[in-house]
């Protein structure tokens, strides 16, 4: 089997909700350090397991869940407890002071944060056989015989998964099938099913738009889990018809929103498994969603709509819109947003496709009109015939003339003309502006406010991939494939280089991912913990990346 096996810092290690029970409020999840093998697992203050084993150590396989090698093994085996094998003692490392005794085989260290973690240790026959545990101690260690059928299983999972047709990206492939099952929660609190997660570490909550790209790429392989992943977000729709951008087990955690693609995603997984009673439960909580935002987030009443900014907030002046620091919110004024409008756009059309499967004809027809009034309306106001591009308008009907990826949003819901889209995709084609080594920038290379600081001129797998889906319709096969083509070489170049996916590149792609700005400049050795960088093991990344090898769209 053609398995992921690069061992390297920044990818998560945890348990996940596919498996079993999980606890996002009492999360015992790692990430793996430079050192094999060193993991960190995150609390208020850090805990480190360490098997300090040789630099070229040998790895076969390595999983969110699973580090297996040629004389050692480490896994989870449920939410509390992780299980081991290797030809050196494992160490328990803390990063403030704390309490270790030992009792018999049993190494218990009390933590600052009032938790206990256990480290039970055999040795025999040259090795030490471990099981760590959180907060519950473990009964004992593992017999090989019990660890082999563990590997088994784990590796087992990808055995029922889909390939890559494309040999070069085998090992990538499966990798993001490990980060698409890392990130998945058990049903807590008010969260009644199982849900995703962008990344269990630094986030841990669950996102609109996130969830909705998870499961297009569950829908792969996973169809059920695909269901769970936009459920979990119908479910927290408040009965006004609110959903909040970010969201927990606890329930809201803001309260802004974010785009509106739910039903752009319950459309896609109902083409892979036809369930009818899955669009049922489905449609009203869109339709309040989607209402919700018509009459809440169009403050000038044209039928346009904007986001709302938090100009005090200056490393992230619009995290409704899910690009948090773009120079489109430097502005600090109301404007009508071309991405938030053409969102609504997008879903409507949907929805008048969902309430038309169900035979709902008047709700369809409503969604339908809707659709079509704020197409026109963007054509009419958001439509610069002299730059050839769509533009956020302020109030008084200007233009910003901030051109961004989000420019070209309109060919993906079919807004345009095949005139329009023509002009367009000239400027997309500018090597000085949008067609860089990885396009598509967040940000123009020619613009001002082009840097290397996420939104403000990194480019982002969803951007490219909404714009692939652009062209295909508009009958640009060739231009398609090419993007397709340097987004996943780009993916693939820093995969090999670093174990890793990330949540966003650089444009020219001369800098690893981990030391590009994020919100702010990075400390000369990655650590989240002093300062986010790109995040790693990032879900949405994972899931277009898949969703571009398999040529789905």
């Amino acid at each position: 089997m053609i398995i992921h096996d690069i061992y390297s810092y920044g990818q998560l290690f945890c348990f996940s909700g596919l498996d079993g029970e999980t606890s996002r409020n009492d999360d015992f999840v790692g990430m793996l350090m430079d050192e094999p093998i060193t993991i960190r697992f995150h609390f208020d203050s850090t805990v480190t397991l360490n098997l300090p084993l040789e630099k070229n150590a040998k790895f076969n396989a390595v999983t969110g869940d699973m580090l297996d090698g040629e004389n050692f093994f480490v896994a989870f085996v449920d939410r509390h407890t992780i299980v081991g094998k290797s030809p050196v003692k494992p160490l328990v490392l803390t990063e403030k002071q704390s309490e270790k005794k030992e009792e018999e085989n049993c190494l218990i260290v009390a933590t600052d944060f009032g938790k206990n973690f256990y480290l039970i240790t055999e040795k025999k026959d040259g090795s030490y056989y471990f099981a760590f545990s959180y907060d519950k101690k473990a009964q004992d260690v593992w017999s090989d015989e019990k660890m082999n059928a563990l590997k088994k299983a784990r590796l087992d999972y990808f055995k029922d998964k889909p390939t890559s047709p494309d040999e070069k990206y085998a090992k990538l492939f499966t990798k993001c099938l490990s980060i698409n099952k890392e990130n998945v929660y058990s049903p807590e609190g008010v969260i009644k099913c199982r849900w995703t997660t962008p990344d269990r570490v630094p986030h841990r909550f669950m996102w609109i738009w996130d969830s909705v790209f998870h499961a297009m790429a569950f829908s792969e392989y996973n169809i059920e889990m695909a269901k769970d992943s936009i459920r979990a977000v119908l479910g927290m729709v408040r009965e006004d018809g609110f959903l909040a951008h970010m969201m927990s087990p606890d329930g809201f955690i803001s309260e802004v929103t974010q785009p509106q693609v739910l039903a752009w995603g319950v459309w896609y997984v109902y083409q892979k498994c036809g369930d009818k009673s899955f669009l049922e439960e489905c449609a009203e909580p869109i339709a309040k969603f989607l209402l919700w935002t018509k009459d809440n987030r169009d403050k000038n009443g044209n039928g346009l709509l904007e986001w709302l900014t938090e100009p005090d907030y200056l490393e992230c002046k619009c995290g409704e819109s899910g690009l948090d620091n773009s120079p489109r919110f430097d502005f600090d004024i109301e404007m009508d947003a071309i991405d938030f409008s053409t969102w609504l756009c997008n879903d409507a059309h949907y929805l008048s496709l969902i309430y038309n499967e169900l035979g709902i004809s008047q709700k369809a027809e409503y969604f339908r009109s809707l659709h079509e009034s704020v197409k026109a309306k963007i054509n009419e106001v958001m439509w610069c015939e002299e730059d050839g591009l769509y533009y956020d308008v302020l109030f008084d009907g200007k233009f910003t003339h901030v051109a961004t990826p989000s420019s070209f949003f309109p060919m993906l819901a079919g807004i345009c003309s095949q005139e329009q889209a023509d002009k367009m995709v000239k400027v997309l084609l500018d090597e000085n502006r949008f067609w860089t080594k990885m396009p598509v920038p967040s940000m123009p290379k020619d613009s001002e406010y082009y840097d290397i600081d996420m939104w403000r001129g990194c480019s982002w797998l969803n951007l490219n991939y909404f714009i692939i889906v652009g062209l295909r319709r508009y009958g640009y096969e060739e231009i398609a494939e090419e993007l397709r083509k340097r987004t996943l070489d780009t993916v693939y170049e820093w995969y090999q280089k670093t174990g890793n996916v990330f949540e966003f590149y650089d444009a020219d792609n001369k800098i690893c991912p981990l030391f590009l700005k994020r919100k702010g400049e990075q400390p000369p050795k990655p650590d989240y913990r002093e300062h986010v960088h790109s995040i790693t093991d990032y879900n949405w990344s994972a899931c277009f990346t898949e969703l571009l090898i398999l040529r789905k769209y």
